[in-house]
């Protein structure tokens, strides 16, 4: 397999944005021949880290989210950028929250699932990159 790469918008609309996130990865995937196991890790990871950004960077009404998926042989990589608001990433990892909490999963999830999870914020832009490596069969 050779490197696939394809450029997405996300609508900032909650509703909308997460729809478009699974037309993406549904499109992605049928040019794939990543194992099924690898593609749900990597959904799971992706869709958490989609849904704070709608959660709480940005507001229908603010630019589409720009999202870009790679597969090579070796990785899947997304890279997401938004002009929402700006965020600390915890410099200690990430912390499940308490067992009866209804929030604040998602980004240890996404971590945990994941080989490389970063953000950085340049200028008026939030950068996310997401890595999970996986063997070619």
């Amino acid at each position: 397999m050779d490197r696939i790469e394809h450029n997405y918008e996300l609508s900032p609309v909650p509703e909308e944005g997460v729809a478009q996130l699974h037309a993406a990865l549904v499109a992605f995937w049928a040019n794939t021949d990543i194992a099924p196991d690898i593609q749900i890790r990597f959904t799971i990871a992706l869709a958490e880290v989609v849904a704070n950004i709608l959660q709480h960077a940005v507001v229908p009404g603010d630019a589409p989210i720009k999202l870009r998926l790679r597969c090579t042989p070796t990785s899947l990589e997304a890279r997401l950028v938004d002009k929402g608001r700006s965020w600390t990433m915890p410099t200690t990892g990430f912390t499940l929250p308490a067992d009866h909490a209804e929030r604040g999963r998602g980004l240890a999830i996404a971590n945990a699932v994941l080989d490389t999870l970063q953000y950085r914020r340049f200028r008026d832009l939030n950068c996310w990159r997401l890595v999970l490596l996986h063997r070619a069969d």
